[in-house]
């Protein structure tokens, strides 16, 4: 009874697990297949610049006991298979978070990288997905044939400036002046025409001149960071050239002036002054020496006269030499209450002389005493050479002249130029006199008596009595 009581038992125990172990299987069967690996997003493309790093992802869901692998589709060459590194590019490798997310780097990446990348899970049949990996390049500007950036040529001849460029996509350049100057273009015709800014790899500038000298930029882009540019020198040689704008100058004694010089050369030239046949001007306490730079080409010379005497008159040269010449230009000084001086001014001066006595009748008092007395006694050595050019004038018309010159003197403008006001007064007193004498602007004639007042004045003569009946028929 016992040995059956066991048998029994056993036969109880064991049949449900017996019987269940099929369905088991068949449901693992049925979950394994229900739960095969597949891809969770698509695998994008990936836009890198030359020298960056690359990292295509591959997300993956119920990996299970699947493997992934990486493959570059156009040479076919197997990249990783899972957590191994195939190929024997040592920029290549690869790393996965958990079993979803599995990623190929490629770091430092060259234009031979660029293609089609394949994420690949063993399953049967196998499952893919492909990403195209774009390698750009940011703008690169090619070394000259010659070495340098800097240009020089003569005035009047014609340069070619190049700029090429390479990257991907395909660079564009522009090129603008670092001055903020426009380009200026000339065609054969001697059409001019003017950018801020002008587009190709080669800028073509025809008889060029000195006011094209300057540092051009050429700058190329094409959207992938950095842009990269180039500074070209242009340099033209010419000639020096001085322009003096004022030539001839005067002035009293005591007073401080100064005379200047223009000057344009390239290369640039050693300026200097020089006084009379050859003394060379140095800064010191008579006189003072400067210059300005305007431009790459351009200065302004300057030379200061302190506390002027008699001895400063003369002839003063600027001068101006570099390698390719020599040129100087030249200013006269006078003393301002000389008759040459006076003798030089024009009628404007005497408008100008009018509108001073209108504008400084408000000027103070003492101020005008003491230009006066000073004027005055300058002016009397002036009337006395007026006096032997006006002949035969006068005497009671020439003092009023002289009251007329006093009252003018008198409103001399406080910081005025002592010159230019004594010239002024003087032609003007003469000016007036021509008027006075019927014959208006001429200063060296006398009066003439016409044939009808000569004709009036002898039947005076002759017969009073019938001199006004007579003239009223003439």
């Amino acid at each position: 009874m016992m040995r059956m009581d066991w048998s029994a038992s056993f036969t109880s125990r064991w049949t449900l697990p017996f019987i269940l172990l099929p369905w088991l299987f068949i449901s693992m069967a049925e979950t394994e297949s229900r739960y095969l690996p597949e891809f969770e997003r698509p695998l994008p493309n990936q836009t890198v610049t030359l020298g960056a790093e690359a990292v295509l992802s591959c997300h993956v869901a119920h990996l299970g006991g699947y493997k992934v692998g990486w493959i570059k589709s156009d040479s076919k060459a197997i990249q990783a298979i899972h957590t191994h590194v195939i190929t024997h590019n040592t920029r290549v490798s690869v790393r996965h978070f958990g079993h979803s997310v599995w990623q190929l780097v490629i770091t430092d990446v060259q234009r031979e990288d660029e293609g089609l990348f394949m994420c690949q899970i063993n399953t049967d049949p196998m499952k893919s997905q492909v990403a195209y990996l774009r390698v750009v390049v940011p703008p690169e500007i090619e070394p000259t044939d010659s070495g340098t950036n800097d240009v020089m040529t003569s005035e009047g001849s014609s340069i070619k400036l190049g700029c090429k460029a390479k990257g991907d996509p395909t660079p564009v350049v522009r090129w603008h002046r670092e001055d903020g100057e426009d380009i200026t273009m000339r065609t054969v015709n001697g059409e001019r025409l003017r950018f801020a800014t002008y587009e190709g790899e080669t800028l073509s500038l025809i008889r060029i001149s000195r006011l094209d000298m300057g540092i051009y930029v050429c700058m190329a882009s094409n959207g992938i960071p950095p842009a990269a540019s180039r500074r070209i020198a242009v340099n033209i040689n010419f000639n020096p050239v001085i322009n003096v704008p004022n030539q001839l100058i005067w002035s009293t004694q005591g007073n401080n002036f100064t005379m200047e010089c223009n000057v344009e050369a390239f290369p640039r030239s050693v300026n200097y002054w020089i006084r009379g046949d050859g003394e060379l001007i140095i800064s010191g306490s008579k006189f003072g020496v400067s210059e300005v730079r305007d431009s790459i080409f351009a200065s302004r010379m300057a030379l200061t006269v302190h506390s002027f005497e008699k001895s400063d008159i003369g002839k003063y040269r600027c001068i101006a030499k570099n390698s390719l010449g020599e040129v100087e230009g030249r200013i006269h000084v006078y003393e301002s209450n000389s008759w040459p001086a006076a003798r030089a001014t024009t009628k404007r001066s005497i408008d100008y002389a009018e509108d001073l006595e209108e504008t400084n009748n408000g000027l103070d008092h003492n101020h005008h005493q003491r230009q006066q007395q000073q004027q005055r006694r300058q002016q009397q050595q002036q009337d006395n050479e007026v006096d032997e050019l006006l002949e035969g004038d006068d005497e009671e018309e020439h003092q009023q002249q002289q009251q007329q010159q006093g009252d003018s003197l008198s409103a001399v403008p406080a910081g005025r130029d002592t010159l230019h006001y004594q010239l002024t007064t003087t032609e003007k007193s003469a000016w007036r006199s021509g008027h006075r004498n019927g014959s208006p602007g001429s200063l060296h004639f006398l009066p003439l008596l016409s044939p009808t007042s000569f004709v009036c004045v002898l039947s005076l003569v002759l017969s009073l009595p019938h001199f006004i009946p007579f003239c009223r028929y003439i």
